[in-house]
């Protein structure tokens, strides 16, 4: 009997060991080759919000604004700048919201929260389904 009631666990076990391992590979931390200045460029274009566009990044927008963005961040890229330098140039002219992704504070909220609520969801849906399990035995 005691089986029985392990084989469900052993089973949520490895599909959550598998899913981690996934979101660790998937996001590159394994990647260890320098990026090429073109890889960079497009990088930097995907994280930085167009000044003049609602929710949209420079990569997306083809306002004015965004490319004297993106001509800034090639020019950057080509004068031997840091990622976080260029960031940093284009924040002091812009502005903090221009950087789309979190710096720390109450804006890593909005980030934490969706994946919170995403392991809550799972959770539940993990317990109704042992509890089913029971109430069927």
């Amino acid at each position: 009997m005691a089986d029985r009631r392990f084989a469900p666990a052993a089973r949520w076990a490895l599909l959550g060991v598998v899913l981690i391992v996934s979101l660790v590979i998937g996001s590159g931390v394994f990647d260890r080759h320098a990026p090429t200045p073109a890889e960079r460029i497009s990088s930097l274009e995907a994280r930085i919000k167009c000044p003049s566009c609602q929710d949209l990044s420079v990569a997306q927008s083809t306002s004015p604004s965004s490319l004297a963005v993106r001509a800034d961040i090639v020019a950057g890229v080509r004068h031997g700048q840091s990622d976080g330098d260029i960031i940093a140039s284009l924040r002091e002219r812009y502005g903090t919201q221009v950087d789309l992704t979190p710096q720390g504070g109450l804006s890593i909220i909005l980030w934490v929260v969706p994946a919170l609520l995403l392991v809550v969801i799972l959770v539940i849906i993990g317990l109704s389904v042992r509890r089913r399990g029971r109430l069927r035995s």
